[in-house]
């Protein structure tokens, strides 16, 4: 089944999803000394945001199912290049992470959060350039 169905490029919308993940992005970095898990989870709905943001300048967006999330991750790293393999990887390590820390107990450390905020910030900077140039 396809878990993508097709939208008219909307860049006002494309460019708000990305200003989105932008203010996250920073809520995240803010969260950093007072609480890891949240700043893990905001850090994560940042990547989540951008990339949809991609999927969306691409004229696609997610069906509504389960599992839209890993749709999202998985269209945005066919599209970006097969050198962020590894930002990727972590990414869905987020996922996993952020699902049981939600759903169950799951201990996020200091060194983890920080690493996703980076990663983050680093991830939003790949997307923001990709989206950028593809609605100019």
């Amino acid at each position: 089944m396809n878990k993508t169905k097709p939208q008219r490029i909307d860049a006002k919308q494309v460019k708000q999803f990305l200003a989105d993940a932008h203010k996250k992005a920073a809520t995240a970095r803010k969260n950093l000394p007072i609480d890891a898990e949240t700043a893990y989870q905001i850090a994560y709905e940042a990547m989540l945001k951008a990339s949809l943001a991609l999927m969306l300048s691409h004229g696609q967006r997610p069906r509504v199912q389960l599992g839209h999330h890993i749709a999202i991750i998985e269209f945005a790293q066919r599209h970006l290049s097969p050198g962020l393999a590894p930002i990727f990887a972590l990414f869905d390590r987020m996922r996993r992470k952020r699902n049981e820390a939600f759903y169950d107990i799951a201990l996020i450390s200091d060194t983890e959060a920080e690493e996703a905020v980076r990663v983050a910030d680093n991830y939003l900077e790949v997307v923001s350039s990709d989206v950028d140039t593809r609605l100019s």
